[in-house]
């Protein structure tokens, strides 16, 4: 028996699954599939009725915004609810929209508008010190969103991981040591991979701290599309692993496509979709 077929076994064995996130750790997690908008970053605002109709129509299901364009909370959920898209998450600067009354301006923002996660890509630190202050506060705004029911994580960039400690604790593992278990990790394929991370290593080993994941590739393909041979000759994301071992993490709700090769193009993300979509029904149960 593969470890698929024990898994899928296993799974049946216990009980259902919902289409909609997961329900259990015994359960396959069932994500939906966001964009990550600024993969389209030059065309979704001079448009962002036909983006998110386009969006919709190539398979997604929600989508992860990037700033709002003075848009208000109000306009961003009428938008989405138009397209018949969900807000899965959105990015922010968290050294100013997580602490003190950021944090609430954005809580309420979110709420309003219907989004699910905020996350901060923002996370650069000059100490060992620095970074654990930066989780520790992240922590807190996590703390501070459960009621409210929004996740807060932050987004990995290439210095967590090129950046080391001593005892070999990398500036991302500095992050989560003194960080609230409420905290969730937004792991990069690219810029984990970039690094030389083992990318499956990583997610296991901070499981269920994973509301969302980013599918990108490490490096330029040809089209910008999943598993094609890069044009560098460098790895490609080992994306059968990541999926099998994502499916068995219970809190995992989004998998957000970012393909930031051609921002004023709809084809990557869609065609992305399309392969996530078909790995997403190579796992069914």
């Amino acid at each position: 028996m593969t470890r698929r077929d024990f898994l899928s076994a296993s799974a049946l064995a216990a009980g259902a699954f919902m289409t909609d996130g997961c329900v259990t750790a015994s359960a396959k997690c069932r994500p939906q599939v966001a964009a990550q908008l600024y993969s389209i970053w030059k065309i979704f605002w001079k448009e962002p009725e036909k983006c998110l109709a386009a969006l919709k129509a190539g398979g997604f299901d929600g989508v992860e915004f990037a700033g709002y364009e003075n848009h208000t909370a109000k306009e961003i959920r009428k938008l989405l609810s138009d397209a018949g898209l969900k807000a899965a998450g959105t990015h922010v600067n968290g050294d100013i929209d997580l602490v003190g009354d950021g944090l609430k301006r954005s809580l309420d923002f979110c709420a309003e508008a219907g989004i699910e996660s905020i996350t901060t890509p923002h996370a650069k630190r000059d100490s060992a010190d620095a970074y654990r202050r930066f989780g520790h506060d992240m922590g807190l705004a996590a703390e501070a969103a459960a009621p409210y029911g929004i996740k807060v994580g932050v987004h990995t960039t290439y210095h967590h991981f090129t950046t080391v400690y001593d005892g070999g604790l990398t500036a991302w593992d500095v992050i989560y040591s003194d960080a609230s278990k409420l905290l969730q990790q937004q792991i990069d394929t690219a810029n984990a991979l970039h690094t030389g991370t083992d990318v499956v290593a990583l997610l296991k080993k901070y499981r269920n701290r994973h509301h969302s994941i980013h599918l990108k590739e490490n490096v330029p393909t040809v089209s910008g599309i999943f598993g094609e041979r890069p044009t560098d000759g460098g790895p490609i994301i080992p994306w059968d692993d990541v999926f099998d071992y994502m499916s068995t993490e219970p809190g995992c709700k989004w998998y957000i496509i970012e393909a930031e090769g051609k921002p004023d193009s709809l084809e990557p993300c869609i065609a992305n979709c399309r392969f996530v979509m078909k790995e997403l029904e190579r796992c069914r149960l």
